[in-house]
C-alpha cells in the first residue's frame, strides 16, 4: 500500500469512525457517565454506535461495520500500531451490540469500556493521521 493511499483510508477512518462514533456521547457531563443509566446517555450511545454513519441510501452503518468496509483496503498484518488498538476498540464495541440494542442492564456495566473504547479510536486515528501527514511534508 502506498503511503498516500493509507493516508486517505486513516483520513477516512479518523472522520466516518473517530469522529462519529462518538459524536454524541463525547459530549456528555461526567454526571451522565456516571450514577445510574440515563435514557440521555443510552441514546447517544445507540446514536453513536449502532449509527454511527449514514449511507447514501438512508440505511445507517454501525462502528464496526464502518471499520470493516474502510479496514478492507488496509493490508494485513496492519501497518500501524495505532491500527492494531482502534482494531481491539472497534471489538469492544462490537461485543456490545447486544447491550445496546436490547439490555440496558448490560449496557450499564459495559459504559466505562465503551468510553474508553470511543476515546482510543478518537486519539489513536488522530495520532496516526498526524505522524503519516508528517512523514510525507518530510518526504
Amino acid at each position: 500500500m502506498k503511503d498516500r493511499d493509507l493516508i486517505e483510508v486513516v483520513a477516512a477512518l479518523k472522520h466516518d469512525l473517530g469522529k462519529y462514533s462518538s459524536w454524541m456521547s463525547a459530549n456528555l457531563s461526567e454526571e451522565e457517565w456516571g450514577g445510574t443509566l440515563s435514557d440521555v446517555l443510552v441514546e447517544a450511545l445507540r446514536r453513536d454506535l449502532l449509527r454511527t454513519r449514514t449511507r447514501r441510501d438512508g440505511t445507517s452503518e454501525t462502528a464496526w461495520e464502518v471499520w470493516d468496509r474502510l479496514r478492507e483496503d488496509l493490508p494485513r498484518p496492519l501497518p500501524a500500531r495505532e491500527l492494531e488498538v482502534v482494531e481491539a476498540a472497534v471489538d469492544v464495541l462490537r461485543g456490545a451490540e447486544f447491550a445496546l440494542r436490547e439490555d440496558s442492564d448490560a449496557l450499564f456495566a459495559l459504559r466505562a469500556s465503551l468510553r474508553d473504547a470511543q476515546r482510543q479510536l478518537r486519539s489513536e486515528l488522530l495520532r496516526l493521521h498526524r505522524r503519516l501527514l508528517r512523514a510525507q511534508e518530510r518526504g
